[in-house]
């Protein structure tokens, strides 16, 4: 049997045995179903050979982790080794928290003021205006940005959606990381300017604010995060979310501050973690 075709059903016993669990979120599955798809070796090879090749296949470390993660966790499945996958596993995610914190940290005196990007963005329009809003005073991850319009939610909740009210905005965010964990969010946004520039989208039922050319989802990640890197403010994307926690940190603004671990979908304390701002004021 082929190598893809041999990962591909190790990956989807593996996925159909855990989501009879209830373990993996939807997001989830569609992550390891693509990341699956792509891996060139057989995933029950020897250690040391798979370590080599992902070290060959992927140069950014975000992506070779999030293969290994697959490989591991399909491995322990079939009852294969993976101490060493582990240990290199460890020693990756070091690597990367510490390039992030770096990156970060350089970061502290280049980025603009709070006081900037909410001029900047109150003077936005259509979706760049909404896009921007939703990284910044919503502080959601760009995947969670995904957003369908409905006017009713479906029964069964697989995506991501955003409803219109005459006076609210309702995102129901179902479908991300740690939905898990923490369970479908519920965001209401009342902001006057907000609530206007998605009318001013004037969405077909059933269509993203964010789309491919035939108004079909994106659902390749790498694509949709291209995407909203271009839409945001100085291509600030996710770096606006420092912005505005620095700032509410600064404003001792502890309610916003758990509102915007809450609409992540993490704690407070990672939060700040991951962006180097725990002892930063």
């Amino acid at each position: 049997m082929p190598i893809k075709s041999t990962n591909k059903q190790l990956i989807t016993d593996f996925i159909k045995h855990k989501k009879d669990e209830g373990v993996l979120s939807n997001q989830t599955i569609k992550n390891y179903t693509n990341i699956g798809d792509n891996i060139p070796f057989n995933i029950l090879t020897t250690q040391p050979t798979i370590i080599k090749k992902l070290k060959d296949l992927y140069k950014n470390l975000n992506t070779l982790l999030v293969n290994l993660n697959l490989v591991i966790v399909v491995r322990k499945y079939n009852e294969k080794e993976t101490d060493k996958l582990i240990k290199f596993r460890n020693s990756l995610r070091d690597t990367i928290t510490k390039k992030r914190k770096d990156d970060m940290g350089d970061l502290n005196d280049d980025l603009p003021t709070y006081e900037t990007i909410k001029e900047r963005l109150d003077n936005l329009q259509g979706i760049l205006y909404i896009v921007n809003y939703l990284i910044f005073y919503i502080s959601l991850r760009n995947a969670d940005i995904n957003l369908k319009y409905v006017s009713t939610l479906p029964d069964k909740l697989e995506e991501n959606y955003i409803q219109l009210n005459k006076d609210k905005i309702t995102l129901t965010i179902s479908n991300y990381k740690t939905s898990n964990k923490y369970g479908t969010k519920k965001i209401i946004i009342s902001s006057e300017k907000f609530i206007n520039e998605f009318k001013n989208m004037n969405l077909d039922n059933e269509e993203y604010i964010l789309s491919k050319k035939d108004n079909s989802k994106i659902s390749n990640v790498s694509t949709f995060n291209e995407k909203i890197l271009k839409l945001s403010i100085d291509k600030l994307s996710q770096k606006l979310v420092k912005i505005y926690i620095k700032h509410l940190l600064k404003e001792n603004d502890f309610k916003k501050l758990e509102e915007a671990s809450k609409n992540r979908g993490t704690s407070l304390s990672v939060l700040l973690t991951s962006y180097n701002l725990m002892n930063n004021k």
